[in-house]
Parts: C-alpha cells; structure tokens; sequence
C-alpha cells in the first residue's frame, strides 16, 4: 500500500504546483487586465468631460436658434393668417359692391327700359300717323 501512495503522491504534488503557477499566473494576468480597465475608465471619462465641455456650447446654439426659428415661422403663421382674413374681406366687398351694383344697375335698365320703350313706342306711332 505504501507503494501506492507514493506513485499517488508525486503525480499530486506535481498536480498542486501546476495549479499553484496556473493560479499565480491567472492572477498576474487579472491584475493587469485591471490595470488596464482602470486605464480605460479614467481615459473614457477624460474623453466624456472633454466632449461634454465641447458639445454644451454647440447645444446651446442649437436652443437659441431653434427658439428663433420657431418664433419665425409662428410670425410668418401669423401674417399669412391676416392676409388670409384681409382676402376675405376684401372679397366680401367686393361681393358686397357687386350685389349693390347689379342691383342699381337693374333698377337703372327697368326705367331706361320704360322711359326708351315709351319714346320708342311714340316714335313708332308718329312714323304711323304720318304715313296716313
């Protein structure tokens, strides 16, 4: 038995200091990926604060003049919706005149037409009478 333990025992010490380097070098190589990743942390945000520091007055800009563009375009709203309101009443008086018109233009032809039918009418009987 003693034999065996032995045979045992060298194939385990050699296990044990396998995984003692393995695990030594696992660990060196996890403590510089940390490094690195802290590295990486501390570069990204240097990296955030100096495009923040850029793109706020960009942002800024971009407020104002949108701001602007929206009060431009609610005058423009504005005057195209007077505009629309002064057609329409010009064309209402228009209408309005029209109507007037034609009705004193009717009222005008019904007299012209009564005074000429009768003028008429008489000047058609002279050239009668005269004949006979």
């Amino acid at each position: 038995m003693e034999s065996l333990t032995q045979s045992i025992q060298q194939p385990l010490e050699f296990l044990i200091y396998t995984s003692v380097v393995l695990i030594i070098i696992t660990g060196v190589f996890l403590i510089k990926l940390l490094i690195d990743l802290s590295g990486l942390a501390i570069s990204m945000q240097n990296f955030v604060k100096a495009t923040q520091e850029e793109l706020e007055p960009t942002i800024k800009e971009l407020k104002t003049t949108l701001v602007n563009i929206n009060q431009l375009s609610s005058n423009v709203t504005d005057q195209l919706n007077n505009m629309n309101i002064g057609v329409k009443k010009g064309a209402k008086a228009v209408l309005e005149a029209g109507a007037v018109i034609g009705s004193r233009a009717k009222d005008v032809g019904k007299i012209l037409g009564k005074v000429i039918g009768k003028n008429l009418l008489s000047g058609f009987y002279l050239l009668m009478n005269s004949k006979k």
